[in-house]
């Protein structure tokens, strides 16, 4: 799948979808756009929110720490999302923020944010209302992880991503960018390496997925989203988090104790 990725980052950033929080964001304000590394920090734990930023192009992520070392991913970003907007009201953030790769970022201030609230506050229900969409999908995981099995947690995630890269990309196919490493995909579903890694390789085996270590294809989108309890008639977009809220059911089989992490 070489140049998937150019197709759908182009040099200069995000396309600006008309109507879309970016490109009424970035008209609204003018906010400096930087390029940042892998691995870059944009903010800590316990730091004060002073910053918001707007993914241009490349993947972040926040996770928990415990003695320096990760032990959650929370948010998974990616281009058009708006980092930093839950945190904006707390004293201190809860979680830290790095860049899954190398990409561009507009960087936003408090006041900035402020003043655009106070002026058009069309925009700041737009903001709002893209906070709210980022709470539902990490709602609708923690539902996912607490009430369904190893493979169908890594089905739905799967689904989700791609999903909300089609609500940017409106016409990716089923071959898409998809950085995550496995250690990432294990401490955002609350599986070991090793099942994930296991599962991982009975999808590719079954023909649902291939999976390299920038990309990932879907070979049998329907098949994966009947693992995923995820229905193929639902839009994608705003009616997303409909479409991957799943109800954990007492008919269901039980969660695989061998893929949970245990608390030492």
């Amino acid at each position: 799948m070489p140049g998937q990725e150019e197709g759908l980052t182009p040099s200069n950033g995000l396309p600006l979808l008309p109507g879309s929080l970016q490109a009424n964001l970035l008209d609204a304000i003018e906010a400096p756009t930087i390029s940042v590394k892998k691995k870059h920090l944009l903010w800590q734990a316990d730091s004060e929110p002073s910053m918001l930023y707007m993914v241009q192009s490349g993947w972040a992520y926040t996770y928990q720490t415990h003695d320096g070392e990760p032990t959650n991913v929370i948010d998974v970003f990616i281009p058009g999302d708006l980092m930093g907007i839950r945190d904006a009201s707390l004293p201190r953030h809860t979680t830290t923020a790095a860049m899954l790769t190398e990409g561009t970022i507009s960087v936003l201030t408090k006041h900035q944010l402020q003043r655009l609230f106070e002026r058009s506050p069309a925009l700041a229900m737009e903001i709002h209302s893209h906070a709210i969409r980022q709470q539902e999908v990490l709602t609708n995981r923690l539902v996912n992880v607490l009430g369904n099995d190893a493979r169908c947690r890594i089905a739905h995630f799967i689904v989700e991503i791609y999903y909300r890269l089609k609500a940017v990309y409106r016409h990716i196919g089923t071959d898409f960018p998809f950085p995550l490493l496995q250690k990432h995909i294990s401490l955002a579903l609350g599986l070991t390496h090793v099942h994930v890694s296991r599962l991982l390789k009975e999808l590719e085996g079954q023909n649902v997925i291939r999976k390299t270590r920038r990309y990932l294809e879907v070979l049998d989108m329907e098949r994966l989203a009947e693992m995923a309890n995820y229905p193929l008639d639902t839009l994608p977009g705003a009616d997303m988090g409909k479409a991957l809220h799943v109800q954990a059911s007492t008919a269901r089989k039980p969660a695989d104790a061998s893929g949970q992490k245990t608390q030492a």
